[in-house]
């Protein structure tokens, strides 16, 4: 096998000899099919969720000789600007990792996992490692860490845990149990009791699951603290698809808050879905204010400007954005340095 007969990533990992399974990684934890990743890969489609101008994925894969050894590669992939793979970084890529294991991966996995140097892998944050770790587990029905069990005793019994004992890997990994009708309704129940770092990591690595409205309830009771926004629930609240209640929480958000950049990164992160026109709008009024009050010089606004265009289900809403009249000054006055900025580059 040689780097001049292997098209796609895809094709590398049949030809040798494993499975594999892709999460997006881009705004959350999604899967993957394998149609559409070599779609995205091939740069026929655009990545779904785009971050920072490139695709981010994890690749789980594993021999399939040997099901009970999974090994991961995350990566992320720059795009062009209508958001398509750029396919010769793709293809650089390939050549490296061909070069370096040639046809071995099926023989020596764990090999395979330890990567060469190259310009496309990257670490995820720990709290995201720990979310994929437990995504991976659910979906291939793996056995969950040690630290699940203390998580679920302290979820259950808050005062005869020590929650200090908890790694954040048995959080996410209790967060994927929410299934499980009495695990979640002890979290309800018991929710006031835990430790706020509990609260915290909980909430957090909820962002990576569906959870029910009543457990949403009890993270929207947080999400406002005084005129500080607790980051983590704002992320344990959000949803892949549209619901009217989160958008009016996001809309009174930015309506009632001098919000900070962390809180603005996190609402365009997670929740772009909520976004119809107005919100759009009314998140970019935000941002334009929160630039001119730091004196950023339009930098926050180009960033999320250039990071939100390219998420295909939400680029003619940002575009419109542009082209609103009715805006404030501050609005006026970043969409002009934004055009500024453009025909200098």
């Amino acid at each position: 096998m040689s780097a001049s007969t292997i098209e796609s990533i895809s094709e590398f990992l049949l030809h040798a000899g494993t499975n594999f399974q892709v999460l997006d990684l881009g705004r959350g934890i999604d899967e993957l099919s394998a149609q559409a990743f070599l779609d995205i890969e091939n740069g026929t489609v655009p990545a779904p969720k785009p971050r920072q101008q490139h695709a981010w994925f994890a690749i789980v894969f594993w021999n399939t000789q040997a099901a009970n050894q999974h090994y991961i590669w995350f990566l992320k992939l720059p795009l062009d600007e209508q958001g398509l793979l750029v396919t010769a970084s793709r293809n650089h890529f390939l050549e490296i990792i061909v070069d370096a294991l040639g046809s071995s991966l099926a023989d020596d996995s764990e090999k395979a996992e330890k990567l060469p140097d190259n310009p496309y892998s990257f670490v995820p944050p720990q709290s995201q490692m720990a979310q994929c770790n437990a995504k991976i587990k659910a979906m291939l029905s793996l056995p969950l860490s040690e630290g699940a069990a203390l998580a679920r005793e302290y979820a259950m019994n808050p005062s005869e845990t020590d929650w200090q004992s908890i790694p954040i890997q048995g959080i996410a990994d209790l967060a994927f149990q929410l299934t499980d009708s009495e695990l979640e309704s002890s979290l309800i129940n018991n929710f006031d009791q835990f430790n706020p770092a509990f609260q915290d990591a909980l909430m957090q690595a909820c962002e990576a699951v569906p959870v029910s409205d009543r457990l949403q309830g009890v993270f929207f009771s947080k999400l406002e603290s005084g005129e500080q926004v607790n980051l983590a629930a704002l992320r344990g609240v959000a949803a892949t698809e549209h619901q009217p209640t989160l958008a009016r929480s996001v809309s009174g958000l930015l309506s009632h808050h001098e919000l900070d950049i962390d809180s603005l990164s996190v609402i365009a992160a997670r929740h772009f879905t909520q976004f119809d026109a107005a919100l759009t709008k009314q998140f970019f009024e935000a941002v334009a204010k929160v630039d001119e009050r730091e004196s950023l010089d339009g930098q926050l606004f180009s960033g999320l400007f250039a990071d939100l265009v390219q998420i295909p289900s939400l680029r003619s809403q940002v575009l419109l954005m542009l082209r609103d009249e009715n805006r404030s000054p501050q609005l006026a006055a970043a969409i002009g340095r934004l055009f500024q900025q453009t025909r200098s580059s």
